[in-house]
């Protein structure tokens, strides 16, 4: 017959052994933890940001005929300061893209954090088309609606 204990008393065991072990090696030097740059996040580091842009989008129909909507509010992160002054001037080439890309989406295009992760990647593309190179680093979801 088998126990529950057994099986959480060997588990506990084996996390225990890990940790000491990862412990006791980075203690000797051994190992090494990554260090990474974090220049300019911090104090006095100015964050860049666009304004917020807002999108309600009917979405296109899904499997079963279906159509809903998509309320969406992004936000574009610059390099620096004049390329904060390019998205602002761009920023109806930048919304007409984007408005485009996501009326082809239906509600199912949403489904799970990889689907999220890949909007986000895809929607950051699409804003930096008419941008030089570069000049938008990161594309911020602050709201995301679908219905």
């Amino acid at each position: 017959m088998r126990t529950p204990g057994k099986h959480i008393v060997l588990f506990t065991l084996a996390v225990t052994f890990m940790l000491a072990l990862s412990t006791t090696a980075l203690q000797s030097g051994k190992v090494k933890l990554p260090s990474y740059d974090l220049q300019g996040i911090g104090e006095g580091a100015a964050a860049l940001y666009s304004p917020s842009e807002e999108f309600l989008i009917d979405l296109s129909p899904d499997a079963t005929g279906r159509s809903g909507y998509l309320k969406l509010t992004v936000k574009l992160a610059a390099k620096d300061r004049a390329a904060l002054a390019e998205i602002k001037e761009k920023q109806p080439m930048i919304r007409e893209r984007v408005s485009f890309f996501l009326r082809e989406l239906s509600a199912d295009d949403f489904a799970g954090s990889a689907a999220t992760a890949r909007l986000k990647t895809e929607l950051l593309k699409r804003a930096s088309l008419p941008l030089s190179e570069g000049a938008a680093s990161d594309i911020f979801i602050e709201d995301i609606i679908i219905q």
